[in-house]
């Protein structure tokens, strides 16, 4: 099981560039890099490269040493299936592993595409699978390919299909059962054409075998931690308790293709949390869109990690409309919540309504507040250019976050998916285009790249979050090494000025200086050593 290939952040950087300086493309890129001796690259290797120059030590940091969930609960799901399976994680920092396990001669390697938008990083692990062992069958699965067939095996899908050049591929929004049952008609020599939720080429031509939407059981199928080595693991861990989301925002589709919410036992949770522990876990990351919905299932939840006291830091999304009273923080603090996700998207109620948020920015201010009082890390995503958003509503967000102060955040332009609900819409609002190209009735593509610019510099009370292998997941993994929000905060905050400073044009001077300043910074750190090497 293959999990991520972050891919070349060069070939990234030139995609963007060719997008157009105006481009929302080019405005995310140039918002969370840093260049390092002439050399543009994502915060985590600018800072893995400045901590090598200042201790020697060749560590190479980056989010991917939290294991990749998806590999581990579809390797988890294998075993239980009566199959030898082996998880990677990250494809750039595994690949001698990786090597070891292809020279076993596979009878099936799955590629996951859980954070994939494109085709791209898929194709080299292909062709890498392909070179080092050939008679290996190679399956892709996940919500990449399930997005691209929703339509249907389309001509132009058949072009991405060949272009990826995998055996088969697995359409189903779950699928573990389906992969099992392919592993097992690979290894039999079965036909998979017999196969469910298969896309398989028989004559040339892709084609899909009969559907069949799979109904996982969250219980049945927990993941069996105790069969991974600790070491793999390491002290932060994800951890999924809930399929799906229980809200229907306008800007997503993603309940439409999961189903109805569906939800792991407190005691499931329980017994995997009490192995985590005893395997030298530290941080949990819950990675359920809505951990604290339903409100009564989170109270229980917090409860029993109260009654289990193993030690346990946990962060996770975090939805403020839904935690209603001062218990629901007083819990989440003292069951060890250290840091939450908050979807804010927007702190103008009427873009909020446009989006079908079923919250107010008033729930927005009181949920900070409370969580901040707390000590509770709070990170806060905003969406910029949505149907109804004008200068002005971008204007009452930067109040808003100014305002509220949670710890962190960042702005990115809307991505236009022509699957969300809104584009049913489409008309009505004079939608067109789509992706990060884009127009409709009161914004562009282009102006919201531009606001999001100015929202960067005029953001003075919260620390602008990288996306690039960064995001808020990298919180907690970065505490697993020893660098805590508190030291953490002071690095983003010189990292924000510096990239701001840089792409004002400043003075050579200037930018000097905060390069130097950063790097300072970062050599007085005392961090644990990466699994990875530069």
């Amino acid at each position: 099981m293959i999990g991520y290939n972050e891919g070349d952040f060069n070939e990234y950087r030139v995609m963007c560039e060719r997008a157009g300086p105006r481009s929302p493309e080019f405005q995310i890129m140039r918002s969370e890099h840093l260049v390092y001796e002439g050399r543009s690259m994502p915060w985590l290797q600018a800072f893995s490269h400045l901590r090598y120059r200042a201790t020697g030590r060749a560590d190479r940091y980056h989010v991917g040493e939290v294991f990749n969930l998806a590999a581990l609960y579809l390797t988890s799901y294998l075993r239980g299936q009566g199959l030898t399976a082996e998880p990677i994680s990250l494809f750039s920092g595994e690949q001698d592993r990786l090597e070891d396990l292809l020279a076993q001669r596979p009878a099936v390697v799955a590629i996951t595409t859980t954070f994939y938008v494109n085709i791209l990083p898929v194709g080299p692990l292909v062709e890498y699978v392909r070179m080092r062992s050939p008679s290996s069958h190679i399956v892709v699965g996940g919500p990449l390919v399930d997005n691209l067939c929703r339509s249907g095996v389309t001509d132009d899908v058949q072009d991405l299909l060949f272009a990826m050049g995998a055996d088969s591929y697995v359409q189903e929004s779950q699928g573990e059962q389906s992969l099992a049952a392919l592993c097992h008609a690979v290894r039999a020599g079965d036909d998979i054409a017999k196969l469910d939720n298969v896309i398989h080429c028989p004559d040339d031509r892709w084609v899909l075998t009969r559907r069949s939407p799979e109904n996982n059981d969250l219980d049945a199928c927990a993941i069996d931690w105790a069969g991974f080595d600790p070491a793999l693991l390491g002290p932060t861990v994800q951890l999924r308790t809930a399929r799906s989301c229980a809200f229907k925002c306008s800007f997503c589709d993603y309940p439409t293709r999961a189903g109805a919410l569906t939800l792991a036992s407190v005691e499931t949770v329980r017994h995997e949390l009490r192995t985590l522990a005893g395997m030298g876990v530290r941080n949990v990351v819950f990675v359920d869109d809505t951990f604290n919905v339903p409100p009564k299932r989170f109270k229980e939840l917090c409860r029993m990690m109260i009654e289990e006291d193993l030690g346990l830091r946990w962060y996770s999304y975090f939805r403020c409309s839904n935690a209603r009273d001062d218990e629901a923080f007083d819990l989440a603090a003292r069951s060890g919540c250290a840091g939450v996700f908050l979807g804010i998207e927007s702190g103008d109620s009427t873009v909020l309504r446009n989006m079908h948020k079923l919250a107010q920015d008033s729930q927005y201010r009181e949920g900070i507040l409370r969580l901040n009082e707390r000590g509770i890390t709070t990170f806060a995503s905003i969406i910029v250019g949505f149907p109804g958003e004008t200068e002005q509503t971008v204007q009452n967000t930067i109040d808003f976050l100014n305002e509220t102060a949670p710890s962190f955040w960042r702005a990115q332009a809307w991505w236009a998916n022509p699957r969300s609900p809104v584009f049913q819409q489409k008309e009505l609002l004079g939608i067109r285009g789509e992706g990060y190209n884009w127009s409709h009735f009161t914004m562009s593509s282009e102006e919201a790249a531009t606001h999001t610019d100015r929202m960067f510099q005029a953001v003075t009370s919260s620390v602008w979050l990288p996306l690039y292998d960064f995001d808020f997941w990298a919180l907690p993994y970065l505490d697993g090494k020893g660098l805590g929000v508190d030291d953490l905060t002071p690095l983003l905050r010189t990292s924000q000025q510096l990239i701001g400073a840089r792409n004002r044009a400043e003075q050579p001077h200037v930018v000097a200086s905060l390069e130097h300043e950063f790097a300072q910074q970062v050599a007085g750190l005392h961090l644990a050593p990466a699994r990875y090497s530069l």
